[in-house]
C-alpha cells in the first residue's frame, strides 16, 4: 500500500555536495548527502550496504590493485571508485556459484572485475574454472564497425597496454583460472567449455560482444548470469543495439542497471 504520509517536496536541486529538498510550508530546505557519487552515478536516500561490508571491500581492493592504468597514470594506485559496478559482478557471480557450470569472461585486462570475484568467492574452493578470454594488449581497432567512432576506440586504448604477464602472475593463486590469449571471437574454440553458469562482457564494441554471447548463450544454463559492462553508457550505442536484438531473438530482455551496465538473466 502507497504511504500517503511521506513528504511532498515541492522542488530539489543538485547541489555539488548533494541534493537540497524545499518542502511545502517549510522555509529551511532538507540537504541530503549523496550515498554514493562516483563513475557518473549519484545516489542519495539509499542504503548500500556493500560499501561498509568488508567482504565486499577487501575483494574490490584487490581487483583495484591489480596493476591497470584505466582512468590513472600508469604504475598509480589511485581508486578509480567503480565499486557499484564491481558489486554487481561480485553479486551475479555469487548467484551463479550456485548453479552448475564455469565462469566466463571476455574482456579481462588485469583482471579488475574478475580478481575481486576470485577473491570474493574464495575461488579455489568452488570447483569450477574461470576462463578469461583477452587480447591482454587492448581493442583491436580491425574489429569496429564503420557505425562505431574510432576516436572512441583510439581514446580507450589509452587505456590498455600489454599487460599478459601481470594478468598471469595476478592469478596465479587461482589454479583453475585460465588466461585464453587471442581475439574474440577467434581464441573462443580454442579451449574446451561446456555448462556456464557466469559470463561477464566488457570489450567495448559491438563485434566481439554480440559474438561472445552468441557463442555462449546455448552453454549458459538455466539461471545463468550475463554482465554487460558497456551497455547503457553513451557512445555504445551500436553495442546496446545489437545487444537487444539478440536478446528479444532469445526472449530474455536486458536489465538496464543505474551504472550503465546491464543484466541477462537466462529463464528456466
Amino acid at each position: 500500500m502507497v504511504d500517503l504520509n511521506i513528504p511532498r517536496f515541492e522542488t530539489c536541486f543538485f547541489l555539488e555536495g548533494g541534493i537540497e529538498f524545499h518542502v511545502p510550508g517549510q522555509g529551511t530546505p532538507y540537504v541530503e548527502q549523496p550515498t554514493y557519487n562516483a563513475d557518473h552515478l549519484k545516489i542519495s536516500g539509499k542504503h548500500l550496504s556493500f560499501l561498509h561490508d568488508p567482504r565486499f571491500m577487501n575483494a574490490y581492493q584487490r581487483g583495484m590493485q591489480s596493476g591497470h592504468h584505466i582512468l590513472r597514470p600508469v604504475g598509480s594506485d589511485a581508486d578509480i571508485h567503480i565499486e557499484y559496478r564491481a558489486y554487481i559482478c561480485c553479486w551475479a557471480a555469487e548467484m551463479a556459484s550456485k548453479l552448475p557450470g564455469d565462469f566466463v569472461e571476455c574482456g579481462v585486462n588485469t583482471g579488475m572485475y574478475s580478481l575481486a570475484i576470485c577473491e570474493y568467492l574464495k575461488f579455489n574452493s568452488l570447483g569450477k574454472r574461470f576462463f578469461l578470454f583477452d587480447t591482454f594488449c587492448g581493442i583491436p581497432e580491425s574489429q569496429r564497425l564503420e557505425t562505431e567512432s574510432l576516436d572512441l576506440v583510439r581514446h580507450q586504448n589509452q587505456y590498455y597496454s600489454e599487460c599478459y604477464d601481470v594478468a598471469r602472475q595476478n592469478f596465479a593463486p587461482y589454479p583453475s583460472a585460465v588466461l585464453v590469449r587471442g581475439i574474440v571471437p577467434d581464441s573462443l574454440p580454442s579451449v574446451e567449455i561446456g555448462e556456464v553458469a557466469y559470463l561477464s562482457i566488457d570489450m567495448n564494441i559491438t563485434y566481439p560482444e554480440l559474438e561472445a554471447l552468441k557463442h555462449f548463450w546455448p552453454r549458459l544454463v538455466a539461471g545463468g548470469l550475463v554482465v554487460l559492462d558497456d551497455y547503457a553508457w553513451h557512445g555504445h550505442d551500436e553495442q546496446r543495439r545489437a545487444l537487444d536484438e539478440f536478446a528479444a531473438s532469445v526472449g530474455h530482455p536486458i536489465l538496464t542497471l543505474p551504472t550503465g551496465q546491464g543484466l541477462l538473466l537466462k529463464g528456466r
